[in-house]
């Protein structure tokens, strides 16, 4: 399928906009579901009190309810329900939709894809895992070069690509409403009852019933705190975008003792860059200042001619993964489940890789009618970049107990935990890493 002619329709760029009360009938008792258009046709809409086939959804344990909400009623059963329209949840409702089973994609923003919270890199291994059209791609990327506060640098090959983040989110979610799967946009979930999964549009509040739900609502997942689980250590960024002064081919990534547990980037876009800088929650009062003080550096380093700010965004980067991933009949994916990257922050390929499984999975176990199918999802993220998020992990670690020990050279210890030079790697063979996840995990627990 060509996705790129999907994309040029007049449904991409509906997706973007809401319903007016006007175009419901009955507006004032109608949830606006599917508020999009595909080539000219409205899709129905659904009108409260509309007759539904209940199912089973005893699997929404008691132990997992939120705080009961008054005056909800149900509106309609789905086999899934997937919380998010990210890249892990889109990828998700497109691998189940694909698969015959009725799903309903629901994300809180009016626009899919803004606000941007991310680099927008991402590796040339995720073309072999997601079509996007060429105009998602703002520039290809060849190397990566990283640079120590002594003055040296190390170059590494890292084929990729800078992405248009919004353009690429949208495809994804175009891509899983033509494989057959329903979104609603400004639709907030806001807890569980014993019926299923409450949500929130505008001033209603309304029940959807499923026989699974998948979590793909980021490093702050709701889902994942209506299950009871903690919070996930993370990092916080703040990034702008800003004008060139050149056009190049890598991407940079600076490091520095005040920058603690984190990095700063320049990541080109054509004809301008993704500018950024990450760091510990606890030096998140500090993050302005570094960030103009490395905007400052730049101009002296003639990377940008002057400071121009075009727009700001920033949040939280996850930098452990869940133990867990499974709650009965909820999976989380993504950002939810911890699975970017603990040392980079990357995780738009594993979200994609995630999501996917998680949407044929489940898609699976419904069609199955045996939920017990679900553990294979736990098993099979593990099995495919489970090992590489729980070694992250453990130079996460190593990373924050000695950023601030003056025993510890720091270019030594940032060559020994960052992924662009060789020393990342020479303990990953050993067993030893493993014994130290292993005991961190039981303290955990």
């Amino acid at each position: 399928m060509d996705l790129s002619a999907a994309v040029a329709s007049p449904f991409t760029e509906s997706i973007d906009q809401t319903l007016n009360e006007s175009d419901c009938p009955e507006s004032s008792s109608t949830w606006r579901e599917v508020p999009v258009m595909i080539w000219g046709k409205r899709k129905k809409l659904l009108k409260a009190g509309s007759k539904i086939r209940p199912i089973s959804t005893s699997l929404f344990s008691k132990r997992f309810l939120s705080t009961p909400v008054l005056e909800t009623s149900v509106t309609k059963d789905y086999d899934i329900v997937i919380i998010g329209a990210g890249p892990a949840g889109s990828s998700a409702a497109r691998a189940a939709a694909q698969r015959g089973v009725k799903v309903l994609l629901v994300d809180q923003k009016q626009h899919i894809g803004v606000p941007i919270q991310c680099a927008e890199f991402v590796p040339q291994l995720i073309s072999r895992h997601v079509l996007f059209s060429p105009k998602c791609v703002v520039q290809p990327i060849e190397t990566m070069v990283t640079h120590l506060p002594d003055g040296t640098s190390q170059e590494m090959k890292s084929p990729g690509y800078l992405l248009d983040r919004s353009l690429f989110d949208k495809e994804l979610v175009t891509s899983a409403i033509l494989s057959g799967a329903e979104i609603s946009i400004e639709t907030k979930a806001v807890g569980l009852s014993p019926e299923g999964v409450i949500v929130e549009h505008g001033t209603k509040q309304r029940v959807i019933r499923s026989k699974t739900m998948i979590g793909a609502d980021g490093v702050h997942s709701s889902v994942a705190r209506w299950t009871g689980q903690p919070a996930l250590k993370s990092m916080v960024a703040l990034q702008c975008e800003i004008v060139m002064s050149k056009p190049q081919t890598h991407v940079d990534i600076f490091f520095h003792q005040d920058y603690e547990g984190g990095y700063a980037w320049f990541f080109p876009k054509g004809r301008t860059a993704n500018v950024g800088l990450g760091v510990v929650p606890s030096k998140t009062s500090h993050l302005s200042d570094l960030l103009n003080d490395f905007l400052k550096n730049l101009e002296e380093a003639k990377k940008i001619s002057r400071v121009e700010i075009l727009s700001r965004t920033g949040g939280s980067i996850p930098c452990e993964p869940r133990r867990q991933t499974l709650f009965g009949n909820i999976l989380l994916v993504g950002d939810a489940a911890g699975h970017a990257h603990p040392i980079t922050g990357a995780g738009i390929l594993n979200a994609v890789i995630g999501g996917e499984m998680a949407g044929r999975i489940a898609a699976e176990a419904v069609a199955r009618g045996d939920l017990r199918y679900l553990e294979n999802y736990e098993i099979e993220w593990r099995e495919t970049f489970g090992e590489s998020l729980s070694y992250a992990s453990f130079k996460r670690g190593v990373l924050e107990e000695n950023w601030n020990r003056r025993e510890v050279s720091f270019e030594s210890l940032i060559k020994k935990t960052w992924v662009g030079f060789r020393e990342y790697s020479h303990e990953r063979r050993s067993a030893s890493w493993r014994r130290e996840e292993v005991l961190n995990t039981s303290r955990q627990v």
